[in-house]
């Protein structure tokens, strides 16, 4: 038998953290887990340590690939550590296996294992609690929810983009959805294998969960899985479903008011900001994104100039969200001005220590209005009209004017298309989007004049814009096929 891939090799059970309120995953073998699985409290843990698998997987690792690889943020490398600088100037190698080519890797399949394990050994629950099924199926739509997520992002990071055959058949990643053996082969699916299962996985949580409105911004909810399915719909360019998608979510979810827009990503208090779908909580976590980010620690990243031009009003809250103004608390610099990606710099003069932190988002309703918009203009029968209008109510609430003062200057969808893309750039920064957002739409990577990174064009395709499998996975699994343009085994 051919090795099984190293991050499933090893079953994961979540165990109660008391310092955090959170669970931590730990290593145990299968008799361990079935019995940490025999009560229900075990499987309500085993739901809230998922939770904390995210946002170790969001947070150490995927957020910031998008956009480091992407034309969004510059490194600051005198700051900067060798694994940032190799995915800014993609140089990133297989052999990295201490730095981001295995980290997202493993990082996502722990998150894939730990949802397997929750399906499969919670299901005798069922049968033993018969009285708390409906709380049993609950957590079942959550996982069902965690490994579509998962898979799907590994999928972006490791795969070439949805279109890049026409077919969709070309390599994306395992997707795993079962309790392998030691002697199982596992092997790469095509994309399109993993787009349909990550559909599946949604519209079964959806089939438990209802269409329920978001009640616990840090839980699964019917509407979560509405706004996921809408992004992997506009990954795969299905623009009818997409729309529809995002559509349902916005008739329940309003967008954040101006007054509470920086608030929401700084405050670390889950009632500011009505937008939210889902988010992480982050609560007596050391954030890595803050260490990335905050200019009172040491940055490692600032926004590019060429994200900066992309503002042409300067009472754009957004754009004034890349500049940090250090506050009064903090001495040494009070007053000082730095470039910066605020959105992960939670306020320093919140005393309460439960708030004094940033949630990183998952799904929020404006990327919603950005979806409906994009579909519009791309669908069979275009609707520019209704595309535009939400584009003017997201700049409406970001500059504080009036929706009828917004005026766009488009001639055709092509027009408004490239539009949506800006905007998207200007409200999506630094949530992992940009790069996935230009394969996706088959265009070339072109960072500004003044970027700090080494490679300032890269044409698509490329077998650069995806990262290579990591070398400790292809010395571990004989059956794994190495992308295109690394080292290692091929088709």
């Amino acid at each position: 038998m051919k090795k099984l891939y190293k991050y499933l090799t090893i079953l994961s059970v979540a165990l109660v953290s008391g310092c955090t309120g959170f669970l931590e995953v730990d290593n145990f073998g299968k008799s361990t887990i079935e019995s940490f699985f025999a009560e229900i409290d075990g499987l309500r843990s085993a739901s809230e340590g998922l939770h904390r698998t995210i946002l170790d997987f969001y947070d150490d690792d995927f957020l910031r690939y998008a956009d480091l690889a992407g034309d969004l943020a510059d490194p600051i490398r005198m700051n900067a550590n060798e694994s940032i600088l190799k995915l800014c100037d993609f140089t990133t190698l297989a052999e990295d296996n201490s730095a981001y080519t295995r980290l997202i890797w493993k990082n996502g399949y722990v998150v894939v294992t730990n949802a397997n394990n929750i399906l499969y050994y919670g299901k005798p629950l069922l049968e033993k609690y018969p009285h708390d099924t409906d709380e049993i199926n609950k957590i079942f739509a959550y996982a069902y929810f965690a490994r579509a997520l998962a898979t799907f992002d590994l999928c972006l990071v490791y795969a070439q983009p949805y279109a890049y055959t026409a077919d969709a058949s070309h390599l994306g990643v395992p997707s795993v959805t079962y309790v392998p053996g030691f002697d199982d082969t596992i092997a790469r699916d095509k994309v399109s294998k993993v787009y349909s299962q990550a559909i599946k996985d949604l519209e079964t949580a959806l089939g438990i969960l209802g269409t329920d409105k978001v009640t616990d911004v840090y839980h699964i909810s019917g509407t979560a899985c509405q706004a996921l399915l809408a992004r992997i719909y506009l990954h795969m360019g299905n623009w009818d479903k997409a729309a529809e998608y995002a559509k349902a979510v916005m008739d329940k979810v309003a967008l954040s008011p101006r007054s509470e827009y920086e608030k929401m990503f700084r405050d670390g208090d889950s009632t500011v900001g009505t937008e939210s779908i889902l988010r992480l909580n982050s609560y007596n976590i050391s954030g890595s994104m803050k260490a990335l980010c905050d200019p009172s620690v040491t940055p490692k990243v600032k926004p590019s100039d060429k994200l900066i031009a992309m503002f042409d009003d300067p009472d754009d809250i957004r754009l004034s969200m890349l500049t940090y103004v250090a506050e009064s608390v903090e001495t040494d610099i009070a007053g000082q001005s730095f470039s910066a990606f605020t959105k992960y710099c939670s306020y320093k003069r919140i005393t309460d220590e439960k708030k004094r932190r940033y949630d990183p988002f998952v799904l929020r309703c404006s990327e919603m209005y950005l979806i409906h918009a994009e579909a519009l203009c791309k669908t069979s029968s275009p609707d520019l009209a209704t595309a535009a209008d939400d584009i003017k109510t997201l700049i409406a609430r970001a500059t504080g004017k009036a929706k009828s003062a917004i005026t766009l200057s488009y001639s055709d969808a092509s027009g408004l298309s490239d539009i949506i893309e800006k905007e998207r750039c200007k409200e999506l920064n630094m949530e992992g989007h940009r790069l996935f957002d230009i394969t996706r739409q088959k265009h070339n990577l072109v960072r500004g004049a003044t970027t700090t990174c080494k490679v300032r064009t890269i044409e698509y395709p490329d077998y650069r814009f995806v990262l290579p499998i990591c070398a400790m996975e292809m010395d571990a699994n004989e059956s794994m096929i190495q992308n295109e343009g690394y080292t290692g085994r091929k088709e």
